[in-house]
């Protein structure tokens, strides 16, 4: 559905996206460990559509947005930003500033336990009893704000 939807409105100049954004505002969780806390680069990964994710990163202060574009061509299973894909684009872009090392991860579904995985430290946001389960099952130690 995702790819449907992205491919009928590529190139749409009249979608405002930065007014969808803001009606976003209401729905958005103030988490502090992001705001308070120094990192040395803050990175928005998520499988929601680029079109709309890098103004969310731009925003709220994350350096960069790793999100699902719209393919060129025909759908392709891996085209959406999710488990190991995301993982792999994160890893490759924190590769380009040298750095292998992943400390946190902020999450709220167990479609990231590929991030989570070689994270250092694991920060559930509202997470549902599956997404817990999971990590518990994987061993995987986390906190939960």
């Amino acid at each position: 559905m995702k790819y449907i939807i992205l491919k009928a409105i590529k190139g749409n100049n009249k979608i405002n996206y930065e007014a969808f954004v803001s009606s976003l505002s209401n729905y958005k969780n103030h988490l502090k460990v992001i705001e308070e806390t120094t990192f040395d680069i803050k990175i928005l990964a998520t499988a929601a559509p680029n079109c709309y994710s890098k103004i969310i990163a731009l925003n709220e202060g994350f350096d960069v947005c790793l999100a699902t574009n719209t393919p060129e061509k025909n759908y392709k299973s891996d085209f959406e930003n999710v488990r190991e894909v995301k993982k792999q684009a994160v890893t490759t872009y924190l590769k380009t500033l040298g750095s292998k090392h992943i400390d946190t991860v902020i999450t709220d579904h167990f479609d990231d336990l590929p991030l989570i995985k070689i994270a250092q430290h694991v920060i559930l946001v509202n997470p549902n009893k599956e997404t817990k389960n999971i990590l518990k099952q994987n061993q995987i130690f986390f906190n939960i704000v």
